[in-house]
């Protein structure tokens, strides 16, 4: 045993060379660092807590003068504290993880101000200050491995007397020289390209110039922007990033991370996802009901029998360009013909449409 350097308090610790290390979390704000490893967010459990922003961030001094940031455990006092805390996560979030300038990086380009200020009312809001505090969790791995470029003046005036910075404002937004030289320092990016709607991968979500839609392209439905990102939170590492473009996954995504921001927001549910088919991609794919799907020309006799959950296939054909027909159950050798004389097998799939399952906490839901 060591004497701890706070009163009432002991710590065992190894005489190793990372002493410093084991007693930083000792000090008297009780702080918590973020969990080692990262957990998919359950969005839904999530939102039928009181607060959803996690603890203040704070930064400390360890004995050694290295910086380390962790969450205080109290949780706010009132909603206009948990209102702060989701403040910070967006300015850090702007420091670092927002592109806002071009980058030499193919289809990677800055937001514009109107989908800065949509990701931060997204962020203020219940579901936003889940995802956010996932990457400001993020932000606190970077920054206690020493990732993170800092401003040090910043810390040498609070050292002095002065008030303790936020870590939005400590952090420069820029990687450290071992951040950058580091296999492990990967900062989740959001950023726009040119086109409609969104899209998401394990590290990033981009968000196109266009802007969404006001309905979804074959429902109808109405489009709720902050459902559709926390649709794309859902696909990103926060979520299941294995889900993203295959037809349970899109449907499980709605389900999950989708729809319940729907129903809190005052709409419906979607019952139906719409898997866009590039018509560029090859007749295959591992994943099983994906490859049926593509293979659909072999089912026509059997129709969807072996596709559950699918609700339909949609095609074009030759003769009404810019027309959708059902694939399986609505395009026969007749309804095709036409004046052009085209087949079924002319067709080409452009459009799946899976079954999403509604919870009963969701059923019935909307206006």
């Amino acid at each position: 045993m060591i004497p701890s350097p706070y009163p009432g308090q002991r710590v065992l610790v190894f005489l190793a060379c990372f002493t410093a290390v084991s007693i930083a979390w000792a000090a008297p704000d009780s702080l918590m660092p973020p969990e080692a490893v990262r957990q998919p967010v359950e969005l839904e459990r999530e939102l039928l807590a009181p607060w959803q922003a996690g603890g203040e961030i704070v930064i400390q001094s360890r004995p050694n003068g290295a910086l380390e940031a962790g969450r205080r455990t109290a949780p706010p006092v009132d909603a206009a504290e948990e209102q702060e805390r989701r403040a910070e996560h967006f300015a850090l979030a702007l420091r670092l993880n927002l592109v806002k300038a071009y980058r030499v990086v193919p289809y990677v380009l800055p937001l514009n101000d109107d989908q800065i200020r949509l990701l931060e009312r997204f962020a203020l809001s219940d579901a936003g200050a889940v995802w956010f505090r996932e990457m400001a969790d993020d932000t606190l791995r970077l920054f206690n491995q020493g990732y993170l470029e800092v401003d040090e003046s910043l810390w040498q005036a609070h050292q002095a007397g002065g008030p303790r910075p936020r870590l939005s404002h400590l952090i420069t937004g820029r990687l450290s020289e071992a951040g950058l030289f580091a296999q492990d320092a990967a900062v989740f990016r959001i950023h726009a390209y040119d086109g409609p709607g969104s899209m998401a991968a394990a590290s990033s979500i981009r968000m196109g110039l266009a802007g969404f839609r006001c309905q979804f392209q074959l429902s109808g439905e109405t489009v709720d922007p902050f459902a559709i990102l926390s649709h794309e939170f859902g696909h990103s590492r926060y979520g299941d990033p294995w889900s993203a473009g295959l037809p349970l996954g899109e449907a499980r995504t709605v389900e999950r991370y989708e729809n319940p921001v729907r129903v809190r927001r005052g709409f419906p549910p979607r019952t139906v996802y719409y898997l866009r088919v590039d018509p560029a991609r090859p007749a295959w794919s591992r994943d099983p009901l994906l490859a049926r799907i593509l293979a659909w020309k072999k089912y026509r006799e059997r129709g969807l029998a072996d596709m559950a959950p699918v609700e339909g296939l949609y095609c074009e054909c030759p003769d009404a360009p810019g027309s959708l027909r059902d694939c399986l159950t609505g395009v026969t050798a007749a309804d095709v013909a036409g004046a052009s004389g085209a087949a079924p097998d002319e067709c080409s799939l452009r459009w799946a449409a899976v079954r999403v399952a509604i919870p009963e906490t969701q059923a019935g839901a909307g206006p």
